[in-house]
């Protein structure tokens, strides 16, 4: 061949041996889209009516020119292959911006999946997500390796749910949030003054009433976990440990440790988000965190709230007393809820009833259980004020010995003035081996509080009561707000009447004992941003008569000066 033969085959072949390179250049990459070249990098494709080259020098130019696009072709090559290594280094060690593969996410920042990075090939031929069986050998991994990539954020709830509560919270999921993770805090300090010298308690000066660290969240979309520690008042205890499965979207079953009906008050809500300073005098009655299967749910378009299960009768304790087994449940009704009540002020009106029944047997004042262990003494050897300050006192040798129920109706109304009011009956059997009688307790409280800067209170329901609170104009300087932040005022009457007939059968220790207690409680909280709370308050205590709870005289009643300091995050 001669002349315009193999001019063309020439063109021709340079032509294919610059496409062939190109191509190899985007395959060995071996990414799942090729990036594009940049309009100009490669001159332009000879016109398919441009005129063959006729003479020697313009066959030479043409080769010239088909060599310069492979050398083109090539330079596109090195840079491919350039950000091949870059690619594969970021998703090694977190680089270009990006969260590393297969770790942790930045919080705030989710790490992207592809449809290569969920197929068997992944990025570059490897796996980036194991599931059971699927391995790689090549990284050492067993065939039974599971490796999900975790994205971690922090989060704030919102609506008022959250362990006791809600607020911020730390959270830790994989990719479709079939696990999770979530980490929530809750510390306070106190400042807590009396008029009177040398009261019998620890809760006084500068304490830290407690601090409270939950790690809770989901192993599968259909079954939860929580675990919560305490410190309280110098002792460290497991506050919680319960698993839950959902089993459906209206029942679940839980299984472990953890609050519990009849009070409300004291299941429903943190004593750090009471608008007073802490939980009223009926917190000894409460069933607390008992060890037992609790079913819960709603019904009626989540207007009803129940809870429905059997637990020990140690109530707090990691041990049963003697085996006792007692049945705990509460139903809760929010019948103003849904559109047509939307912003009426019946929205936020709900109420119930909590009950408790089971048998008893076991003495009050107990020697082999470190109570100190659990946060406080749960069998009532001897009930007391808001700070701990006995004022009815049993004998060492009486023991429950029977049937004991536990009944508390409440009513709720919360908005930007919240309005909550319980009662409860607390009766059980009691004897001293002489004489056997039925013992009857009966408390009531009634908390009363208004938002002066216009927030309003989480509706409530039979889960959840108060909560954190955020702000409409907060006081963060450091971002240039100088809000009010959040102020309310907050009341709260209480009395606790223990009876007589517990000094009469000599159940009691007559001398130190006073059958009455009222208690009065106000104050004012300021939440400067949703984070943080500051409460200044004045309690008031008194007895019916006067008991000898200090010193060589008696007293009928005592002031308590009391702020605290406290965050949620």
């Amino acid at each position: 061949m001669r002349g315009p033969e193999i001019r063309h085959a020439a063109r021709n072949a340079c032509l294919a041996a610059s496409c062939l390179l190109a191509w190899a250049g985007s395959t060995s990459a071996q990414t799942p889209t090729t990036p594009p070249i940049p309009a100009g990098s490669l001159p332009p494709e000879t016109p398919a009516d441009a005129p063959e080259p006729t003479t020697d020098a313009e066959v030479l130019a043409e080769i010239r020119k088909l060599r310069a696009e492979v050398a083109e072709a090539r330079q596109l090559k090195a840079q491919v292959e350039s950000l091949q290594r870059q690619l594969e280094a970021a998703n090694a060690g977190g680089g270009l911006g990006s969260p590393p593969r297969g770790g942790m996410g930045y919080p705030g920042i989710g790490t992207p999946h592809t449809a290569a990075e969920e197929s068997p090939g992944g990025f570059n031929g490897v796996p980036d997500r194991y599931h059971s069986g699927a391995f790689a050998p090549e990284r050492g991994e067993k065939p039974d390796a599971d490796r999900y990539p975790i994205k971690g954020r922090y989060k704030y709830h919102h609506d008022g749910t959250g362990p006791n509560g809600g607020g911020g919270y730390f959270s830790f999921s994989d990719h479709n949030d079939e696990f999770s993770l979530n980490i929530t805090n809750q510390l306070t300090m106190d400042g807590t003054f009396f008029d009177r010298a040398n009261l019998p308690t620890i809760e006084q000066n500068f304490n830290i009433p407690f601090a409270r660290l939950y790690f809770y969240g989901n192993i599968t979309k259909d079954w939860s976990y929580q675990v919560g520690t305490q410190g309280f008042l110098g002792t460290y205890n497991l506050l919680d440990m319960f698993m839950s499965w959902h089993i459906s979207k209206n029942i679940t079953l839980r299984a472990g440790k953890g609050l519990a009906p009849p009070l409300y008050e004291y299941y429903a809500f943190s004593p750090a988000l009471e608008p007073v300073i802490t939980n009223s005098p009926l917190f000894q009655l409460a069933a607390k965190r008992p060890i037992g299967l609790m079913f819960s749910g709603t019904a009626l378009d989540n207007r009803m709230q129940w809870w429905s299960g059997v637990t020990n009768t140690g109530i707090s304790l990691f041990g049963d007393l003697n085996r006792n087994v007692e049945y705990n449940g509460a139903v809760d009704f929010t019948p103003f809820r849904g559109e047509r009540w939307k912003g009426s002020p019946l929205e936020g009106l709900g109420g119930g009833v909590g009950l408790s029944a089971g048998d008893q047997n076991y003495a009050l004042h107990q020697t082999s259980i470190a109570f100190l262990n659990n946060g406080e003494a749960t069998t009532n050897p001897s009930f007391v004020s808001v700070v701990g300050l006995p004022f009815y006192i049993y004998n060492q040798d009486v023991w429950a010995d029977g049937m004991r129920s536990r009944v508390a109706p409440h009513i709720y109304r919360y908005g930007r003035f919240s309005i909550l009011a319980e009662m409860m009956n607390f009766s059980r059997m009691l004897t001293d081996g002489r004489t056997t009688g039925r013992s009857t307790q009966w408390a009531y409280y009634v908390n009363a509080s208004y938002w002066l800067t216009g927030e309003r209170d989480f509706m409530g329901n039979g889960f959840q009561g108060y909560t954190t609170m955020e702000p409409l104009r907060p006081f963060i300087p450091s971002r240039g707000e100088y809000g009010p932040g959040a102020w309310q005022l907050a009341a709260q009457w209480s009395q606790f009447n223990a009876g007589r007939g517990d000094i009469d059968r000599g159940f009691v220790d007559a001398a130190r004992s006073t059958e009455r207690m009222d208690s009065f409680m106000t104050g004012v909280n300021w939440w400067p941003n949703k984070y943080t709370r500051l409460s200044f308050d004045y309690v008031y205590t008194g007895f019916n008569n006067p008991i000898p709870i200090v010193g060589p005289g008696s007293i009928g009643q005592y002031n308590t000066f009391w702020m605290r300091f406290a965050m949620f995050f």
